[in-house]
Order: C-alpha cells, then sequence, then structure tokens
C-alpha cells in the first residue's frame, strides 16, 4: 500500500512538472504560500513627492515638515507635509493634506470657505477667519478621498503676490506626484 501511495504522488509531481507553461505566468521554484498584502486605511502621503519636483515647484526642500508647523500633529486620518518659499524673500508655507475624506467634508468644515471657483481640476477655497491676501487652498478629488494644498503667509511677513497665483503654480508643478483624479 505504501509503495502504491507513493508511486500516486510521484506521478502527480511528475504530471503536474509537464506540460507548456503559460506564457507569461511566473514559475515558482518551490512551494510558497501566498498572502495578499493589506490594504492601507491609511491616507496618501504627501512628504512622498520627491524632492526634485517640490524644487521644480519653487519650493525650499530643505523646510519640509511632516506635521503642521510647530511640530503640531493632524488627526490620525489626515496626512500633512508642508514646506516654505525660499529666501530671500520667503513670505508663505504650503501645506500638502491628504485624507480619505471627500470634498463635501471639507466644504462642511467651517475653518474653510469660499469653494467657487475651479482651478486646474480642483475647487478654490480660503481658510475662514483670515485675511484673504495671506492664504489660499485648492482642493483636489483623488482616488480614495481628497488632497488639498493651502498657502499661508508666513507671520508678519508681507505678502509678495496673490496666495492663490502662488498656491496655484504650486499645485499645477506637483499634480502629477498626486493620486489619481477621482473622476
Amino acid at each position: 500500500m505504501r509503495w502504491w501511495v507513493t508511486g500516486v504522488v510521484g506521478v502527480m509531481v511528475l504530471v503536474a512538472g509537464c506540460g507548456d507553461s503559460t506564457s507569461g505566468a511566473p514559475v515558482a521554484d518551490s512551494p510558497t504560500s501566498v498572502v495578499a498584502a493589506p490594504v492601507s486605511s491609511e491616507p496618501w502621503d504627501p512628504c512622498t513627492i520627491p524632492n526634485n519636483a517640490i524644487e521644480a515647484a519653487g519650493l525650499d526642500v530643505g523646510s519640509k515638515e511632516p506635521d503642521l508647523r510647530g511640530g503640531n500633529s493632524v488627526a490620525s486620518d489626515w496626512k500633512v507635509c508642508s514646506w516654505k518659499n525660499p529666501e530671500p524673500g520667503s513670505w508663505f508655507y504650503v501645506g500638502v493634506f491628504s485624507s480619505s475624506h471627500d470634498l463635501e467634508y471639507l466644504k462642511q468644515n467651517t475653518r474653510f470657505r469660499g469653494f467657487e471657483d475651479e482651478v486646474d481640476g480642483g475647487v478654490e477655497f480660503r481658510r475662514s477667519g483670515q485675511d484673504a491676501e495671506v492664504n489660499c487652498g485648492i482642493a483636489h478629488e483623488v482616488d480614495g478621498g481628497i488632497v488639498y494644498f493651502i498657502l499661508d503667509g508666513r507671520g508678519s511677513r508681507a505678502p509678495l503676490g496673490d496666495p492663490c497665483t502662488e498656491v496655484a503654480q504650486v499645485a499645477e508643478a506637483l499634480n502629477g506626484f498626486l493620486p489619481p483624479n477621482a473622476n
């Protein structure tokens, strides 16, 4: 009986090893188990944007902050990275925020206002309670959520340009590094 089982197993191995392989199919060297990678519940991390892209967008690579300015962290369902424009004459920060929330969630947040103008596939908005000449944002719906860029003035430094023009230029330059659009 033992010889019979050994013979059947040997024939099965021999048959399994015979025949044409499927074109382009991977061939395993030895039996392995396959475990599917878990789906990430984390939002996309804007700090993964390459430094050369940040520099090409007109931002100072050395000023990169993976949290809010001042070391404050954001809620766990948000990722943020920010940079300032280079010296001399640096007058603003640009923060890039990412979450699994949607644009409607952002519109319902009382800290933001003015979601009227569409700009380069995104929607322009402002922070509530701040002077319009020192802040402007652009939000993009992407697969899995939202990404928004927000420009804030640096302290008492006078603005040297229009914040909406500046943030639109940064957003356009970095658009290719965002997750795909949801549309």
